[in-house]
């Protein structure tokens, strides 16, 4: 990275462990080349103050998003990952039993809405700690 760029100094809620986390972020607008056309992009380079992991860059195609919502947009996605990883792990829905697509289409969101409805049940009979609810108006 050159000494030159810029560095924003921001803080994420909902980092990995849920806590606030201070981040140094730059951000900018470039064309992205690939066979066909040119897309533009926003770019936001993203590095820790206290080293945990290497700089990363991530790329939006919206080129008005705010840097900080394009890091708050990744925070959100890992819920999403987080979620489909331990689906796999405790139901086993990649090792599921039925070879034929409609089958599969059946039970896929079954086994989804039955660990939603297992996770929110045992949330609500064993809470962790304080809960934090978003407005969506």
């Amino acid at each position: 990275m050159s000494p030159i760029t810029a560095w924003q100094r921001v803080r994420v809620t909902g980092w990995h462990d849920g806590e606030e986390r201070q981040l140094d972020i730059a951000s900018g607008t470039a064309l992205r080349h690939h066979p066909g056309k040119q897309v533009p992009i926003r770019w936001v380079l993203v590095r820790d103050l206290y080293g945990a992991f290497e700089p990363q860059g991530l790329l939006c195609t919206d080129l008005q998003a705010d840097p900080l919502m394009v890091l708050r947009w990744l925070v959100q996605l890992w819920a999403v990952d987080v979620t489909f990883v331990e689906v796999r792990h405790h139901l086993g829905v990649e090792t599921q039993r039925q070879w034929s697509d409609p089958a599969t289409a059946c039970t896929t969101p079954a086994l989804l809405g039955l660990f939603s409805l297992v996770t929110l049940s045992l949330t609500n009979a064993h809470p962790i700690g304080p809960r934090v609810y978003q407005v969506i108006t």
